[in-house]
């Protein structure tokens, strides 16, 4: 019986999806540099307002490109799925997969959202 890697290895979209899981993992990684760096200068300094504009900007362009690329999947992956009429093992696997992508950037994004807001709350 096939492992649900083998069945991924085989799937025509694999590589596709490593670089959108690639992408997905960039912009974890620079979430959680990003959320350690603030912790720093939050303790540090008593505010937010010291924390470096490198950060915010990397986590940024890592989100946006994320988001781009899981779309642009997504894309491709139902007009095949569609049209080669791919199975259900098929199309629930994809599915899956950009469910489970779409979490990890949803979660940066509320994070981003609630610093944006305590920030101009303690303006």
């Amino acid at each position: 019986m096939a492992t649900a890697f083998d069945r991924w290895a085989k799937d025509p979209f694999f590589y596709a999806a490593e670089e959108v899981q690639e992408s997905a993992d960039r912009m974890e990684s620079v979430y959680r540099r990003w959320m350690h760096e603030k912790d720093f200068f939050v303790s540090a300094s008593g505010d937010g307002d010291n924390l470096a504009d490198d950060f915010w900007r990397e986590l940024h362009a890592a989100l946006g490109t994320a988001k781009w690329q899981l779309e642009e999947f997504e894309r491709a992956v139902r007009s095949s799925d569609h049209d080669l009429l791919a199975g259900e093992t098929t199309i629930n696997r994809h599915s899956d997969f950009v469910q489970a992508i779409s979490n990890k950037i949803s979660m940066v994004e509320k994070a981003l959202k609630e610093s944006n807001l305590q920030e101009k709350g303690g303006e």
